[in-house]
């Protein structure tokens, strides 16, 4: 959540810059497959995929829980608090498409954790059933 924070209190000039400079390198490796504007949306996906694996995590190794709306919840609330904050920083903008990608992204991090889990409770479920 720091590391969000800190990405959206930069200012638009500051995070084009460090999108571009990521950008230049992509297309080094991979080709100019994707748009800058796909890229920094493909940015947002990925880091609040991030934080919805890291919080269906902390909620099941604390709480016990496997619920997806448990995480689900607070992640996306710290979307729409992300975008709020981005409404006061100079150069940038608060957009509900941004929260809508942001809410993907925390479903598909939760979903990778639940899909890890299951995987392990098979895993841990066979070596019972063989040992």
């Amino acid at each position: 959540m720091v590391i969000i924070f800190m990405f959206s209190a930069d200012t638009g000039e500051e995070s084009e810059e460090i999108s571009q400079s990521l950008f230049g390198m992509l297309i080094d490796y991979i080709g100019r497959f994707i748009s800058h504007d796909v890229l920094r949306k493909i940015a947002h996906f990925t880091e609040f995929a991030a934080l919805g694996f890291c919080v269906a995590g902390a909620i099941h190794y604390t709480f016990g829980k496997r619920k997806f709306f448990l995480p689900f919840i607070p992640c996306v609330l710290y979307a729409v608090s992300d975008e709020i904050h981005q409404y006061f920083v100079p150069e940038r903008a608060c957009r509900i498409f941004d929260v809508f990608i942001d809410s993907c992204g925390v479903a598909t991090g939760i979903g990778i954790f639940l899909l890890f889990l299951f995987i392990v409770s098979k895993l841990i479920k066979n070596k019972a059933c063989k040992g």
